[in-house]
Parts: structure tokens; C-alpha cells; sequence
């Protein structure tokens, strides 16, 4: 089965995680990372810095705050 370019990935639907502008970019930053040709730093970023914005719940705040996290 052939899927529309355009349309998002079904993880992406059902995961509410931000559409790449373009597929084909994380597909070869993807491959040239599994075949060794770079350290994954942009395909990282490509997939996971819209987590970066997320606040830090508050009960993880105070387990930090009451020195609880060693």
C-alpha cells in the first residue's frame, strides 16, 4: 500500500508529535546515521526537540527541590 506524501507518519498522528517539514530529511539523516556517516546530532534534534519546550511537572520539581533525586 502507497501512502499520500504529504500525510504524516500513523506515530506521529496518534502521538500529537509535530510534523517534520520534510519526511525525506529524517529518512536520510536516518540511514546516513545507521550506516555510520554521522552522529545522529540532527536527526536527534529532528525527532525530539519539541520536548524541550514541555514544562517539568511539578512533583518531579519537588522531588529536585527536597534533594529526594539521589
Amino acid at each position: 500500500m502507497q501512502l499520500e506524501s504529504e500525510l504524516p507518519s500513523p506515530s506521529i498522528l496518534c502521538c500529537g508529535v509535530p510534523q517534520v517539514a520534510e519526511a525525506d530529511t529524517v529518512g536520510e539523516q536516518l540511514l546516513d546515521f545507521l550506516d555510520g556517516r554521522t552522529d545522529g546530532e540532527e536527526l536527534l534534534h529532528a525527532l525530539y526537540d519539541h520536548v524541550l519546550g514541555e514544562p517539568v511537572p511539578e512533583r518531579m520539581q519537588a522531588l529536585f527541590s527536597a534533594g529526594s533525586a539521589d
